[in-house]
């Protein structure tokens, strides 16, 4: 059930079910473009998404990943700002606008579950600006993997296995350096041994001597 984890009424629970929509998109799939008029907000059941703006010089900037249980959608001027594409094999609730706006009204309570929502996006945003900004990219990169790990999905704690969602180019993208440079880092925490690779997706996490480093 959607927002199970939300101290929700029963009824209020039923009620954005009644008006969510399961779906699923593979790996590398597009969710929305930006551009596109922005008729639904999402919430991810499993999986994950990056959130991209193409700058007019062309470029893609990465600038958020979603998480499980995370929502995502914001419209401006009636329209997506930016592109939202699945990481990986990925499963959502599709809520249509309209739906939600009148259900708000009906259930004015639900309003104050989008607003934590926002607050949970800012303060990823803020999170995004803090690693984007270490002087020594090795921090950033650290910093990076380090709230990759806090995501159970992703992380197992008993082995310390991290499996990234995203590819080199997404993490270059997202921490503004070259894809050359996360293999360069990459090597470079290895060599610490904070990090040991077992495939290019798959990392065994010291996160108590990476934390040690900030």
């Amino acid at each position: 059930m959607m927002f199970r984890d939300f101290t929700l009424t029963d009824k209020e629970r039923e009620a954005l079910n009644a008006i969510s929509t399961k779906i699923h998109r593979p790996a590398k799939r597009r969710i929305y473009t930006q551009g596109e008029a922005g008729r639904y907000v999402y919430r991810i059941r499993s999986g994950a998404v990056r959130l991209e703006h193409q700058l007019n010089d062309g470029r893609n900037h990465i600038f958020a990943f979603i998480w499980p249980d995370d929502m995502f959608g914001t419209i401006e001027d009636g329209v997506y700002p930016a592109s939202a594409i699945a990481l990986v094999d990925t499963y959502l609730f599709q809520i249509p606008y309209s739906a939600l706006l009148n259900l708000i009204e009906i259930h004015p309570r639900i309003q104050t579950l989008f607003l934590q929502q926002a607050l949970n996006y800012t303060r990823a945003a803020q999170r995004h600006l803090l690693l984007a900004t270490y002087p020594l990219v090795l921090k950033r990169l650290a910093g990076f993997l380090l709230e990759c790990s806090k995501q159970a999905d992703f992380y197992d704690r008993h082995s310390n296995i991290l499996t990234l969602a995203m590819d080199r180019k997404d993490i270059a993208d997202y921490l503004g350096f070259a894809v050359e440079t996360t293999s360069r880092m990459l090597k470079e925490l290895e060599d610490m041994r904070l990090i040991k690779r077992l495939s290019s997706q798959r990392i065994i996490l010291d996160r108590h001597k990476i934390m040690e480093i900030f």
